[in-house]
């Protein structure tokens, strides 16, 4: 049983095409045709394209069939852990995002703060010395 990307790569070469032309085709962009075909899938810009991708790319070749064939067991045995290590890092980098913009504002705010009472002494000051 071949893998889905060397069936789609087998499929282009019989065809006599190109990665590029595969592109212009599908609106993908070639290293992602590629790291489709190289069963890389960790190199397209999220788990989310994977199906669409392969689907758009299975369809331009006219092997859609046979890629509906191997693609749906296989989702089946899709490991739950890197789903769930996905979902805990995106999670963990906004609540990284959320802590830096509250440090941030906090310290605009204190600087506000000190700024406002810096006016004011030197006012009630500037105020006796002069006069």
């Amino acid at each position: 049983m071949l893998e889905v990307g060397k069936l789609l790569e087998k499929a282009r070469l019989e065809q006599g095409l190109t990665i590029e032309e595969m592109s212009e085709r599908t609106k993908i962009r070639p290293q992602f045709l590629q790291a489709i075909e190289e069963e890389q899938l960790h190199l397209l810009p999220d788990q989310a394209y994977v199906r669409p991708f392969i689907r758009t790319y299975a369809k331009a070749l006219g092997v859609e069939d046979q890629i509906e064939a191997e693609v749906e067991p296989r989702e089946s045995t899709l490991r739950v852990d890197e789903l769930t290590a996905s979902i805990r890092e995106r999670r963990e980098r906004a609540r990284r995002a959320r802590r830096t913009r509250f440090l941030l504002r906090s310290a605009v705010v204190i600087l506000l703060l000190a700024g406002a009472a810096l006016l004011v002494y030197w006012f009630m000051f500037r105020g006796n010395v002069v006069g």
